[in-house]
């Protein structure tokens, strides 16, 4: 943690922002300008592990398209909408600790809730702008996440690059 300032109002609006923005961002298409304004959330040296039936982490900017990529040719994310639950951020300096759920619902098919889980984020100020540095997804371990089994079953003949 880097030490200096607690955080300002305008700090934590900033990041605010930003986990509003990647909420949205992933419910883009599955296009290469969509990825790219994804990875533009995170520094160019970000690392997202992802905690679900995988246990991956994805790093840079190419492992953060991957990421995207993944999500939105293996999994019908055109059908999810994205959406932000509770959040606490802490810090002071240019370092914050953003802790976050995430939930997933259906736009189509009125079928509820997708799933839903956590971040933990850790976020840097690097020039007056703030950026995701570090992200962690865990899902809801009350989650019966093998429902996404079929789907990462599918991965070798539904993966797409953008």
């Amino acid at each position: 943690m880097s030490v200096g300032n607690k955080l300002t109002t305008e700090d934590k609006f900033e990041i605010f922002e930003q986990l509003n923005l990647h909420q949205l961002y992933i419910d883009n298409d599955a296009s290469r300008k969509s990825a790219e304004l994804y990875t533009s959330l995170y520094w160019p040296d970000a690392k997202f592990s992802v905690n679900d039936l995988r246990h991956v982490t994805f790093e840079g900017f190419e492992g953060l398209k991957q990421l995207y990529d993944y999500a939105h040719s293996v999994f019908p994310i055109h059908k999810w909408s994205h959406s932000l639950g509770w959040f606490s951020i802490t810090g002071s300096g240019s370092q914050a600790n953003v802790e976050w759920r995430w939930i997933v619902s259906w736009r189509e098919e009125d079928k509820g809730v997708v799933s839903t889980g956590t971040y933990s984020d850790v976020f840097e100020k690097r020039d007056g702008e703030w950026r995701c540095i570090e992200r962690t997804s865990n899902i809801d371990p009350n989650w019966p996440a093998e429902l996404f089994q079929p789907f990462v079953d599918a991965e070798a003949a539904t993966f797409k690059s953008s």
